[in-house]
C-alpha cells in the first residue's frame, strides 16, 4: 500500500512565506521552502523525500488526517509533474477589503505604478520548466492580495502563453494589464475576475476603502474592447454578497446595470462564508441567501445569453444551510 497527495504530487503554491506543496495554505507552516539559497533545488529535494515515504505508506506528521491525503495500492500509477500553480500575492495589494482575511499581512499601497513584490515567481517557474517538472497541461491560478502589482506580472502571463498554459485570474481591475486581453483571447480555458462588490462608489468605497470605483469600471470596459468577442465569456464579475453593506437589491440592480452597460456577458454572485461564519453566530444569513438567488434570477430574465458562474461549494453550503432550515 501507499498513500497519495494529488497536491503534493501534482501541485505547487508561491506564497509570501514561501513555496510549498501543500494546499492547505493556512496550515503548512511545516511545508514552506523559504525563498532564498536555490528555492527550486530545496523544493524538489523535500518534495521528493516526501513522496517517497508516501509510496512506502509512511507519512509526515503535519500531513497525518489530511482531507487530501488517499490510501492507494499502486503510486506507480502517478506521476508527479506539476499540473497546478496557485500564486497567492498576500504581501501587496491597492485596496483593503473589509472583509480580507489577510489585512494584517497585506501592505496596502494605493499606487497607479506597478511595483516590486517580495516573490520571485518567474525565475522559480523557468527553472521548474527547465528541470522538466511542469505538466504539459499546467494550469497557473492568482489569489489574494493584488497579482497586476507584481513587477513580472505581464512577463509570467507572456511566459503561460509561449507554453500554452492556461491562467485564472482573480484581480480588484484597479489597475489595467495589456497582456490579460491576449491571453484570454489566446487560450479559451483562460479567466479573469473582477470583484467589484458595488453598484455605486459610494458602496464600493465601504468596501474596498479606496475610491477606485471608475477605475475599475473603465478598465473592464477596455478588457472587453480588447479581448475576441467569441472569448468575451472569459471575464467575470463578481459581486460578494455583505450583509449590511450590499445586501439589496437596489445595489445589486445598479451592478447589474453597470455591468451590462459596459458589455460584461458573465456574472458571478458569491457569499464571503469566513466572513460570514466569523461575524454572524456560525451562521449564513437568510436574506443574503435570497439575494443570491436574486443575481442569478435577475441576470438571467435580462438576457437569456448571459452566463452565471459559481463556486460549487457555495452552491452546497447554501442548500446544506436551506435543507438545516426546513428540518
Amino acid at each position: 500500500m501507499a498513500k497519495h497527495c494529488e497536491y503534493l504530487n501534482n501541485g505547487i503554491t508561491f506564497h509570501h512565506k514561501g513555496i510549498t506543496f501543500c494546499n492547505t495554505v493556512w496550515n503548512a507552516e511545516n511545508s514552506y521552502i523559504e525563498y532564498k539559497g536555490n528555492v527550486i533545488k530545496n523544493f524538489i529535494e523535500k518534495r521528493n523525500k516526501i513522496i517517497s515515504l508516501m509510496d512506502n505508506d509512511g507519512c509526515i506528521p503535519y500531513c497525518t488526517n489530511c482531507l487530501y491525503l488517499k490510501q492507494v495500492e499502486n503510486s506507480s500509477i502517478f506521476h508527479n509533474k506539476i499540473k497546478n500553480i496557485e500564486i497567492y500575492h498576500w504581501n501587496e495589494c491597492n485596496c483593503a477589503c473589509y472583509y480580507c482575511s489577510n489585512r494584517n499581512v497585506t501592505k496596502l499601497k494605493i499606487t497607479n505604478k506597478k511595483i516590486n513584490g517580495q516573490i520571485s515567481i518567474l525565475k522559480n517557474l523557468k527553472e521548474l520548466k527547465k528541470a522538466g517538472l511542469l505538466d504539459d497541461n499546467l494550469e497557473i491560478h492568482t489569489h489574494g492580495g493584488e497579482p497586476t502589482l507584481l513587477k513580472e506580472f505581464g512577463d509570467i502571463i507572456k511566459f503561460a502563453i509561449k507554453h500554452k498554459y492556461p491562467m485564472t485570474i482573480l484581480s480588484n481591475g484597479i489597475l489595467y494589464e495589456k497582456n490579460i486581453p491576449k491571453i484570454l483571447s489566446r487560450m479559451p480555458e483562460s479567466y479573469l475576475t473582477i470583484s467589484l462588490d458595488a453598484g455605486t462608489r459610494e458602496t464600493y468605497k465601504k468596501i474596498k476603502r479606496v475610491d477606485k470605483f471608475y477605475d475599475v469600471i473603465k478598465n473592464v470596459k477596455r478588457y472587453i474592447s480588447e479581448i475576441d468577442d467569441k472569448f468575451s465569456y472569459n471575464l467575470l464579475m463578481k459581486y460578494i454578497i455583505l450583509k449590511g453593506v450590499n445586501d439589496n437589491k437596489e445595489e445589486i440592480d445598479k451592478w447589474i446595470d453597470i455591468c451590462v452597460s459596459i458589455g460584461v456577458k458573465n456574472f458571478f454572485p458569491s457569499i464571503e462564508f469566513i466572513y460570514e461564519i466569523n461575524n454572524h453566530n456560525n451562521s449564513i444569513n437568510p436574506n443574503i441567501i435570497e439575494l443570491y438567488n436574486y443575481i442569478k434570477t435577475k441576470v438571467k430574465e435580462i438576457n437569456p445569453k448571459f452566463r452565471l458562474s459559481k463556486y460549487d461549494f457555495v452552491e452546497e453550503k447554501i442548500l446544506k444551510y436551506q435543507s438545516y432550515n426546513i428540518r
